[in-house]
């Protein structure tokens, strides 16, 4: 409304004497993006500093304000022409090579090689490809901090998956019953997670199809084809994210406990046990997350306000049990990780209540500090405040853009350390190497055209900026 009052005010200046004045015709609402695209047409703004204003008009979080805020002071556009400038320094050497090779001494050493001619180009391009791959090997930090981290909350039916989303949002975002099936869809919230965007998803509950005589405790009730397409977007959901929280039922824990008081694994083909069934599922889900490198799974026993701590029969608390059916050896510490050989970490383990709220705060811290720790080195990542991620700990790739043409970069530099050290008839192609890779980071700042980057950049911002 303010907005339209401001425009339908202006408009009526259109004809005035006011806007002849001062020597005005017309007055028109500015395009998307039209001054930012003005000051960066004019060599005001580079693209890495464009797109730093786009995300700071979008950013949601404290750590978004802060990395878009970094850009935006050119630090990180100086850091991209600091490498541009060191390969147009090597190239402006290859091409005096080229072309004044006649007059300079170009004859091959023992080994057939012409590291005498380059001088300390090889070794710079060396220390730059270097330097340029430890950015790029960070995890995909700067892209998430940037778009968010995604957390999937699994598990079987009535398990209190649904009640765990409701307490981290602080409102009731997901409907709870005590009908199996009730969540059938993704149920998707926006957190802030220690300055750290989080996007945490409630999936349908995980359970046996009810085809088969029913001997699992889950229920009875047959699930139905639209419970079971829940059930598939749940185990999408999971593939997708970056953390997944199973949530399990404390009491059904309890029931895996053998007579003598083991716990087979899960692994296993013992089915005697009532809820072995329910955890098979969930294993099944799960299994796609240990194929995939970097993801971390919380293992959280809920309702265990409901175990019956005062019968010795069922005194083995079910974290315990959890380790020992899913085969995984942890230190005393229920919060100590344990890193499978595949890169899947699993951050064990909770028992909670969210009927009481025990355990939950303790939940949220662990769950916090993982999510900062996927944003920042672990060096940087000891406390639970966005405060205290450091400004320099921000990393310099953000988009998937900036790290495609890095990458190209760095494998043009590889060909061109081949091809210089080969011998003198790859000269002129070593040089184009290394215009090929001078020309990935112009187009990461835009020194060289990116109009199509920037037809669907401009786009993106709302009117006015």
């Amino acid at each position: 409304a303010v907005v339209n009052g401001i425009l339908h005010t202006l408009s009526q200046f259109s004809t005035s004497e006011l806007l002849v004045a001062v020597g005005l015709r017309s007055v028109r609402p500015a395009e998307r993006g039209e001054f930012t695209q003005r000051a960066y047409s004019a060599g005001k703004l580079n693209l890495v500093e464009v797109e730093a204003l786009a995300d700071l008009v979008t950013a949601d979080t404290g750590l978004q304000r802060k990395l878009a805020l970094k850009q935006m002071d050119g630090s990180v556009a100086r850091i991209y022409e600091g490498w541009r400038s060191q390969l147009i320094r090597g190239l402006a050497h290859a091409e005096a090579i080229i072309d004044f090779g006649d007059d300079e001494d170009l004859e091959e050493n023992e080994n057939g090689t012409v590291e005498n001619i380059w001088g300390g180009v090889i070794a710079q391009v060396q220390t730059l490809r270097r330097s340029m791959e430890g950015y790029l090997d960070n995890a995909n930090r700067g892209e998430i901090a940037r778009d968010g981290l995604k957390i999937a909350i699994v598990g079987p039916t009535n398990a209190g998956k649904s009640s765990l989303l409701n307490l981290l949002a602080q409102r009731e975002v997901a409907i709870v019953s005590s009908i199996e099936g009730t969540t059938r869809d993704v149920v998707e919230v926006s957190l802030d997670l220690g300055g750290v965007k989080c996007t945490v998803s409630d999936t349908a509950g995980l359970r046996n199809s009810g085809d088969d005589d029913d001997s699992t405790g889950l229920g009875t009730n047959r699930v139905d084809e639209i419970e079971l397409e829940g059930m598939n977007r749940a185990r999408r959901a999971a593939k997708e994210s970056h953390v997944i929280v199973c949530v399990l039922d404390a009491t059904h824990v309890q029931q895996l406990l053998r007579d003598d008081g083991s716990t087979p694994s899960l692994n296993s083909a013992d089915g005697n046990d009532t809820t072995n069934d329910g955890f098979q599922m969930v294993t099944s889900v799960l299994r796609d997350a240990y194929a995939n490198p970097g993801q971390e799974i919380i293992y959280v026993a809920n309702k265990a306000d409901l175990l019956p701590r005062s019968d010795a029969a069922v005194s083995t608390p079910p974290i315990a049990i959890l380790r020992n059916r899913l085969s995984l050896d942890h230190a005393e510490s229920t919060s100590t990780p344990d890193t499978n050989t595949n890169g899947t970490v699993v951050s064990y383990a909770h028992e909670i209540s969210c009927s009481t709220n025990d355990g939950v705060e303790h939940l949220l811290a662990n769950l916090t500090q993982i999510v900062l720790n996927r944003v920042t080195s672990s060096d940087s990542s000891s406390t639970q405040n966005s405060n205290s991620i450091p400004t320099e700990e921000l990393t310099l790739i953000t988009r998937t853009r900036h790290r495609y043409h890095v990458t190209q970069c760095v494998e043009a530099m590889a060909r061109f350390e081949m091809l210089a050290a080969n011998n003198l008839e790859g000269v002129e192609l070593a040089a184009e190497e290394l215009r090929l890779a001078a020309s990935e980071l112009g187009r990461v700042v835009g020194a060289v055209d990116v109009e199509d980057v920037l037809d669907v950049l401009f786009a993106d911002f709302c009117i006015g900026k």
